[in-house]
């Protein structure tokens, strides 16, 4: 029986490398801000690109949209080479067939809804007036926002305008969405609802995309595939899921999420589970590779969502691998869940408990209470 062909590629990058002359200090010296990546974008797939400020996100986005020329390597989109160091290929941006959405959604404002979405088509030799009105109003109607064309960008709502902006990334049938930060300038409130409503699109349209934030929400929620970054290089490429829950570093673990970290050493191991020695316990953990020896160093990583805090001798009912009493030194109610810090012996233990029981009530500050640690709960991340 053969096997099922592998999905067509929307992206292929390899090899990538940009780098920027900075002026800072004496002389002038490099920076690298994308550093021999490798990646790839399957049609119908949304990849986030996910890092903190000056990891390299931003210029890898350029770089395939064409508004960056890279160093060296490869970029090809559709199965067709756009850049191409060696080979001496520089597709320019406008004949790449990609749509764009930037920060501020870049619609005109003195243009019409009509305009702004028909803008990508008035110079392509072939295309009647009669062929882009059809385009842009089926493209329109598409995305929801049919009998808007004739409003200017300042009467709409913000996810009116969102999908405006998508609709003229649509108009020309691109191989590839890129999208630059555009939830970044809108509200808490605001940008929640347009995360939905790009879901939805997505799901409308199927289009492949590349995304980037620095948001850990926002990516989570949008990824198909998550793409970690730090420093110029990708850490992790995965689903939100795994991302989250097996995070590939220490680094990747703190980024995406909160965390409880502490310093370890294996003492044992075998089929079952390993016993870790920390600061502050010995404690018998599962998900460590038998190859793992005796003496390895690393780190212990809990979410504190996974963390419970109990009142003093309360029981439980599955297998705890510490318990301890503790002090609570500060307790903050958010309404879905209360965020605890606790000390025990010396070491700080942050907890979220969900506010899943309306009668429940939280310790305060200055309380004794019990911190469980569930055996299954670790995480261990070598050095």
């Amino acid at each position: 029986m053969s096997a099922a062909p592998a999905p067509e590629r929307a992206v292929e990058v390899k090899a990538l490398r940009k780098a920027f002359r900075s002026r800072a200090g004496k002389g002038h010296q490099s920076v690298v801000a994308v550093d021999n990546v490798d990646f790839t974008v399957r049609k119908g797939e949304l990849v986030v690109l996910l890092g903190p400020s000056g990891c390299g996100k931003t210029t890898l986005l350029r770089s395939i949209a064409g508004l960056e020329k890279p160093d060296s390597g490869e970029v090809a989109i559709g199965g067709r080479t756009v850049f191409s160091l060696t080979a001496g290929i520089y597709v320019p941006p406008e004949d790449r067939r990609i749509g764009m959405m930037f920060q501020s959604y870049a619609l005109w404002p003195h243009m019409t809804v009509y305009q702004n979405v028909a803008y990508p088509l008035v110079s392509v030799k072939g295309v009647t007036r009669e062929a882009v009105r059809a385009k842009v109003q089926d493209v329109l109607a598409g995305l929801g926002v049919a009998g808007l064309d004739h409003r200017y960008p300042g009467e709409l709502s913000g996810g009116q305008q969102q999908r405006v902006a998508l609709a003229r990334a649509l108009v020309g049938s691109p191989s590839l969405l890129l999208f630059d930060e555009p939830l970044s300038n809108v509200d808490a409130k605001v940008r929640r609802r347009l995360r939905a409503q790009l879901r939805e699109l997505k799901q409308q349209t199927n289009f492949a995309g590349v995304y980037v934030t620095h948001d850990q929400e926002e990516a989570m929620e949008l990824a198909d595939t998550l793409a970690v970054m730090e420093h110029g290089k990708i850490r992790q490429v995965a689903s939100s899921e795994e991302v989250y829950n097996r995070p590939a570093s220490v680094y990747v673990a703190d980024f995406v999420g909160e965390i409880n970290l502490w310093a370890a050493a294996i003492e044992s191991v075998d089929e079952r589970a390993a016993v870790v020695s920390t600061q502050f316990a010995r404690l018998t953990i599962g998900g460590v590779a038998n190859s793992v020896r005796p003496g390895t160093k690393g780190w212990l990583v809990i979410r504190p969502e996974r963390v419970n805090v109990v009142p003093v001798g309360s029981v439980v009912s599955y297998a705890v691998a510490y318990r301890s009493r503790g002090k609570v030194l500060d307790s903050i109610y958010f309404g879905a869940r209360c965020e605890i810090r606790v000390d025990i012996g010396g070491t700080e233990v942050m907890a979220w408990l969900s506010d899943d029981d309306p009668g429940r009530t939280y310790p305060a500050q200055g309380d004794e209470v019990d911190v469980l640690l569930a055996e299954e709960s670790f995480q261990w991340l070598c050095e």
